[in-house]
């Protein structure tokens, strides 16, 4: 029976799970009256509530009709000496801490004796004694499997032992029973001061606290045990314990430790930051290298999930908190975030955040673990990358741009030469309309020089490649004039641009895949069939919310072999020292950055088609979805056979 307290549902358990069948007493004293009408083999008190109460009820138990038969256990949590006697002396027959272990071999120990009556005598006859040495023996079946169990005398012999023990340690029934085992003798020298000072205090109040130590084995190994011994009520001189095998507990708990040993290490390794979000308490639990990123000082981060809220760019944090929302209520297993974080210092440095989300049966989510990678210099160099990139696109167009600006530069300059002398002569007056045409044609020659140098300072700039609203056609325009000659020297030119609104991007690395599409069209032509070779540029609306940018010509095709790897860096068909491989790699990261998507189409003979696919900027993805004409978005590449 289970007396009520604190503990009392895990005792009941814990019993439940040893095989015993646990009574439950509703309250005290409905506990005494039924131990009045019914024989327990134990009863367990104590259990959570004050020491106080626990002496006064244990002597009630000792006092009510029935206590003086049954063996009890009290339990009493962080209870030292004196109070651990104080609970004998009342009436207690074992005393345990409140830990499981404890719990559970000290009643299965008051169990064994409980059932025992000859056991619990105080007056106990000499033949008696001899009972008691083998007083295991019944009980080796039911504990053989459970746990050791042996019995002691003073001197520390061993006079007797069920099989479990002697499984552990390797012994035979026969040395025992020839009084050849002691418990001394097969304990490790460094290990007897604790056993000298657990004997001391089973001597002193009958039982102790269990503790740790080691066996010798037969075989010479070492054996690590949980030791619970106790004295037999009314018996100085004799003693039970019982004996747990910590083998696999120990194996488990020395690869708990080499697992996270090996973890610190990695995170220690890595230049990445490690948390831990418990979404349920909203604490957020960080490694060493997250607090010194952050420069918060030393050691692992444990802060609310506010911590690091209030550290996410101002500019990024609606939509860093949108993205988490996202991950959290989805069903996918993983996230991944792009945003600024301030350091100590006061600076913003970009990072990369990823990791997984945990989620119950019911798929909601209850932790994210994930990792923090400084990308700022990986951006600077992106930066430079796209940069030196766009520089020698442009720097593939120099004969043609050459050309473009000389070819007016020629005509203003003879005009102006003109005007000047025709304003000198005397004959001026006569001859204005003439002389207000070769200034207009000046006029008009400088203008496509402003275009054609905005047009190269637009592409040349280095930007901090910030997202925002772009005009598609602009774009365009802006790169035709500067590639126009080279694309009409190898083929003929057909724009279909459709009325597309706004995308979400960058204008000047926009045109930098444009223009890349467009070389690479133009260089993929044969020579000398500039009346049969095209360049097509088609720009459509496709749903939803999508901006589509066709580049397509009519060379000899891609095979298929080459497709799938035609956006991979340092790929390229082209001959030895006439490109890099970098242009369609930088491409696709550049769209992806945007987060659109690009993609070719080709067969062989029949010419090629690159399509790229940007998002529409927000504030107006809804209006031109509406006004998209049934069907947009689903023809193939012009000139392309369906694949």
């Amino acid at each position: 029976m289970i007396f009520p307290g604190d503990a009392a549902g895990a005792v009941l358990a814990l019993a439940a799970a040893r095989g015993y069948v646990p009574v439950p007493a509703r309250d005290t004293e409905a506990g005494l009256d039924l131990l009045a009408i019914q024989p327990f083999d134990v009863v367990v008190l104590g259990a959570g509530g004050p020491l106080d109460e626990a002496l006064a009820l244990c002597r009630r138990l000792r006092a009510a009709p029935g206590g003086d038969r049954v063996a009890v256990v009290a339990v009493a949590g962080g209870a030292g000496a004196s109070a651990t006697a104080a609970l004998l002396e009342a009436g207690a027959t074992v005393v345990a801490a409140a830990d499981e272990a404890s719990i559970g071999i000290q009643l299965d120990a008051a169990v064994w004796w409980g059932r025992r009556p000859a056991a619990r005598a105080v007056d106990r006859a000499p033949a008696e004694r001899a009972l008691l040495e083998r007083a295991a023996r019944p009980f080796r079946g039911a504990f053989a499997e459970v746990i050791g169990l042996l019995v002691w005398d003073a001197a520390g012999n061993i006079l007797d032992a069920n099989d479990a023990f002697l499984g552990i340690t390797g012994y035979a029934r026969e040395e025992v029973e020839a009084g050849r085992l002691s418990w001394v003798a097969i304990t490790p020298p460094e290990h007897r001061p604790t056993d000298e000072r657990a004997l001391s205090e089973v001597m002193k109040h009958g039982i102790c606290a269990p503790f740790e130590k080691e066996f010798l084995h037969r075989d010479g190994r070492r054996v690590p045990v949980l030791m619970a011994p106790a004295l037999v009520e009314g018996a100085r001189d004799r003693g039970v314990c019982f004996v747990l095998d910590m083998t696999a507990r120990k194996a488990a708990e020395d690869a708990l430790r080499a697992s996270e040993e090996r973890m610190r290490l990695v995170v220690r390794a890595t230049s990445d930051a490690f948390w831990d979000w418990d979404l349920s308490s909203g604490r957020v639990t960080g490694s060493e290298r997250m607090r010194s990123f952050y420069g918060t000082g030393g050691g692992d981060i444990e802060e609310d999930a506010a911590w690091w809220f209030e550290r996410v760019h101002p500019e990024d944090r609606d939509r860093v908190m949108n993205g988490l929302r996202r991950a959290m209520e989805g069903r996918d297993g993983t996230f991944e975030l792009w945003y600024r974080c301030a350091l100590a210092d006061g600076s913003y440095a970009d990072v990369h955040d990823r990791g997984i989300i945990l989620r119950d049966g019911g798929g909601r989510a209850y932790r994210m673990l994930g990792a923090v990678a400084d990308v700022t210099e990986r951006r600077r160099m992106e930066a430079r990358l796209l940069l030196a990139d766009r520089m020698a696109s442009l720097g593939t167009l120099a004969a043609g741009v050459a050309h473009e600006i000389n070819n007016p530069l020629a005509y203003m300059i003879a005009n102006l030469d003109f005007a000047r002398k025709e304003l000198r002569s005397r004959g001026a007056a006569a001859r204005i309309d003439a002389l207000l045409s070769a200034l207009d044609e000046a006029a008009e020659g400088g203008a496509r020089v402003r275009h054609i140098v905005g047009g190269l300072k637009t592409f040349s700039r280095a930007d901090d490649g910030a997202l925002g609203p772009v005009e598609v056609d602009r774009v365009i325009q802006l790169v035709l004039r500067m590639a126009q000659r080279q694309i009409q020297s190898k083929a003929r030119l057909a724009l279909d641009l459709g009325p597309v609104p706004q995308v979400h991007a960058n204008e000047a690395q926009l045109g930098q895949v444009i223009l890349n599409l467009l070389v690479n069209a133009a260089q993929a032509l044969p020579e000398g069939r500039d009346a049969e070779n095209e360049i097509r540029i088609a720009t459509a609306l496709e749903p939803p919310g999508r901006v589509r940018i066709d580049v397509s010509d009519t060379g000899p095709g891609i095979a298929p072999e080459l497709r799938s790897r035609i956006f991979d860096p340092f790929f390229t068909t082209k001959p030895i020292g006439e490109g890099t491989g970098l242009g369609l790699a930088i491409c696709h990261g550049i769209v992806s950055s945007f987060r659109g998507e690009i993609r070719v189409e080709s067969e062989v003979g029949k010419g090629a088609c690159f399509r790229v696919l940007l998002p529409v900027w927000p504030a107006q993805a809804d209006a031109h979805e509406r006004d998209a004409p049934p069907g947009a978005g689903l023809d193939d590449c012009p000139g392309e056979a369906a694949q």
